[in-house]
């Protein structure tokens, strides 16, 4: 039988960011002696439609950018709490079984998940529930009056969660949690030798994301081979297309260009750039936050990768570009004038919120303990 107390983690597949985001609080309560269940309960409840959605996700990044814009912000302006009401029986039965099997001392979700406080608040159960939201803005979709407390990435996303109706009390501010590797000190000369890279020039590393849907990434890269005394990283993440597409690039200038697929170890190549050209997904942006690599946000989707991509611009720590023809020339500006680099990094610096795990875990468990104590006093 197992004695540690259980937490479960709720999430789901739809970008990468959302299971990201479990598993690091899932090792972070782990060290504190909890037992830890996450469930994509969409997936465990309806596998082929959610395998389904996912891909037609994906296919919407590259193909089918309209039909997202109108989803993100269609939805946006529709009355949420309609799609809040049809969605909070989504998943009820796992969810259920979920309970009643494991008996967690709390749920932590890192999608909006609207069955987790329905069932949780109607069922009269004492087991709080509590959302990171994992973007740097806020659609009306993640704010439901059922759930404990909001955990976001910044005063802004905390100020646009108040106006839609949250009581200030229940929100903190505690930055977006990423993998511990991103805040630990790395000797860089041991990484350029480990990948066979030159210390002496800049490098330019383009992140596909993790499922490698980012557009226009061979146009790109040949411009980019234009440039003088430059080394250029190419992550593919999970698409094995784009891999094979870009591969012919390699065969001319293998000392300049390395083509990757899926990294484990992406901080390592993270930490040794000089300028990241990427997707303005919530995860990516944190990382590279904590890093404080200068960006360049390359076409960002409507939705929430462009509220992303204009959060990071307003506050001067990344640039966003929709030609490959404006990324180089804007490359070359942070490669070759080290004051704009310079402010780019104190922005980020700025903008950086460390720990996120550890805030967010610790302010669960302060929160969790106070009935435990309330009754003991009583």
């Amino acid at each position: 039988m197992n004695e540690k107390p259980t937490v479960l983690i709720l999430t789901a597949k739809y970008g990468s960011g959302h299971m990201q985001a479990a598993q690091v609080l899932a090792n972070e309560l782990n060290k504190r002696g909890y037992s830890i269940i996450i469930s994509d309960l969409f997936e465990e409840s309806y596998p082929s439609f959610s395998q389904m959605t996912q891909q037609l996700l994906i296919k919407s990044y590259i193909y089918g950018q309209t039909f997202y814009k109108w989803f993100y912000y269609g939805t946006n302006k529709l009355n949420h709490k309609g799609l809040i009401q049809f969605s909070q029986y989504l998943g009820k039965k796992r969810l259920l079984h979920l309970i009643q099997q494991y008996k967690p001392s709390f749920i932590v979700t890192t999608f909006p998940i609207h069955v987790a406080p329905a069932l949780v608040k109607k069922g009269r159960l004492s087991i709080p529930v509590y959302t990171v939201i994992t973007d740097y803005c806020v659609h009306p979709y993640w704010i439901n009056s059922l759930i404990d407390h909001y955990f976001v990435a910044s005063d802004e996303v905390k100020n646009a969660v108040m106006q839609l109706g949250v009581d200030e009390k229940r929100i903190t501010v505690s930055g977006i949690p990423i993998r511990r590797d991103f805040e630990k000190d790395v000797n860089h000369l041991t990484l350029y030798q480990k990948y066979n890279l030159d210390e002496s020039k800049p490098i330019i590393t383009i992140f596909a994301g993790a499922y490698g849907v980012l557009k226009g990434v061979k146009e790109l890269a040949t411009g980019l081979l234009e440039m003088e005394n430059i080394q250029i990283i190419i992550i593919c993440g999970k698409n094995k297309d784009l891999y094979t597409k870009l591969f012919s690039l390699t065969k001319n200038d293998q000392n300049t260009l390395r083509l990757y697929s899926y990294v484990e170890k992406i901080h390592e190549l993270f930490s040794i750039s000089s300028c990241l050209i990427t997707k303005p997904g919530g995860i990516t942006l944190t990382e590279a936050c904590a890093l404080h690599i200068p960006m360049i946000l390359y076409r960002p989707i409507p939705g929430q990768e462009l509220e992303n991509a204009h959060y990071f611009k307003k506050h001067q720590a990344a640039y966003i570009t929709y030609s490959s023809t404006e990324t180089i020339k804007i490359t070359k500006q942070i490669i070759e004038t080290p004051s704009i680099a310079t402010n780019m990094k104190l922005n980020l610096r700025n903008l950086y919120y460390p720990n996120a795990s550890t805030i967010i875990i610790d302010h669960i468990l302060h929160q969790s303990l106070k009935p435990m104590m309330s009754k003991g006093g009583n």
